[in-house]
């Protein structure tokens, strides 16, 4: 899907070094681009598995040669740095691809993996700076709020009236931000992995339908144990106690996304069972993502999934199918 498998090798190498080069240098360079960072490990992942870790490697160093050119020829170099730190997801999925290792066991180690250089890292750049890169991150997301209200009330376009709900929002919007940004951290390493893994396996499978070693997205679930953790948030969030509520919260949010990414799978495994037109599906994701129902509909069928267990018989379909064949 990156490449055109008819090309030839050497014209495909250079299509590949230009491909990942981009995705290094665009939202490095260009201004509104920059969340494309958390894309940096999709190359790596898909080119490492297609040419092999050698091969793969050495193309992944001449894109990234090239993108600290033009970076630092744009005087974005820094930008470019701070993300490097995904580089290496690419490399482990890479790895479990390789080792045919479960979606679940290769996504632990990657948020793992990001847990640890963000920890690590922001100890170095307070102990460089003497300061709480944690704090003034929350800090900057706050004051970004605060501008937002700023730019609402002297555009002139709005009457007293609706700047005072506004301004009502962003109060409760700024809360809830603080007390909710650890979760909306750890919420930002998991849709990082995740986004990289499907994709990743999506764009594997169209270069090689035959390619069946993997795990099917359709079919992945979470660990039933994970159902404890939501009734101690759930029991947490209702004391009366206000650090067990934002403690309740926070794993709530983190547990809320999760699941949604279950149900997510349910759902395309439904239509797929239902052959529904692509239009069809792209209707449904889009009203599903828009909605604020759509989404706690699609985390509580994902949980709803522990017990009922929907897609029991598309994989008992799925195994017959391979024993067949």
């Amino acid at each position: 899907m990156f490449l055109r498998t008819g090309a030839g090798k050497q014209t495909e190498i250079i299509g590949a070094i230009a491909i990942t080069t981009l995705v290094f240098t665009v939202p490095a360079v260009f201004v509104g681009l920059e969340w494309l960072h958390c894309l940096m490990p999709l190359p790596a992942y898909y080119f490492l598995s297609v040419y092999g870790q050698k091969q793969g490697s050495i193309l992944i160093a001449w894109a990234l040669g090239i993108a600290v050119g033009i970076t630092f020829w744009a005087g974005t170099l820094p930008s470019l740095f701070f993300s490097l730190a995904l580089l290496p997801v690419g490399y482990i999925l890479a790895k479990a691809d390789s080792k045919n290792e479960s979606t679940q066991s290769s996504g632990i180690k990657c948020i793992t993996y990001l847990v640890l250089v963000w920890l690590v890292t922001g100890g170095l750049i307070g102990m460089a700076t003497q300061s709480n890169p944690y704090l003034d991150l929350r800090h900057s997301l706050d004051k970004g709020l605060e501008a937002t209200f700023v730019m609402y009330r002297d555009s002139g376009r709005f009457p007293a009236e609706d700047l005072e709900h506004i301004k009502s929002f962003i109060v409760q919007l700024r809360k809830y931000v603080a007390q909710l940004f650890p979760a909306l951290l750890f919420i930002s390493i998991i849709c990082t992995v995740w986004l990289n893994t499907v994709v990743g396996q999506w764009l594997l499978k169209k270069r090689d339908p035959s390619r069946t070693h993997r795990e099917d997205f359709n079919n992945w679930r979470l660990p039933e144990l994970l159902v404890w953790p939501i009734i101690l948030s759930g029991i947490a969030f209702v004391v009366p106690d206000e650090t067990l509520n934002v403690i309740g919260m926070n794993v709530g949010l983190v547990l809320l996304v999760l699941y949604f990414s279950q149900g997510l799978a349910v759902v395309s495994s439904m239509m797929r069972k239902w052959s529904l037109p692509l239009a069809i599906k792209a209707i449904t994701y889009t009203l599903l993502f828009l909605q604020v129902y759509g989404i706690a509909f699609v985390a509580a069928l994902g949980l709803a999934d522990v017990w009922a267990d929907f897609r029991k018989q598309r994989l008992e379909n799925d195994v017959d199918d391979t024993s067949v064949s």
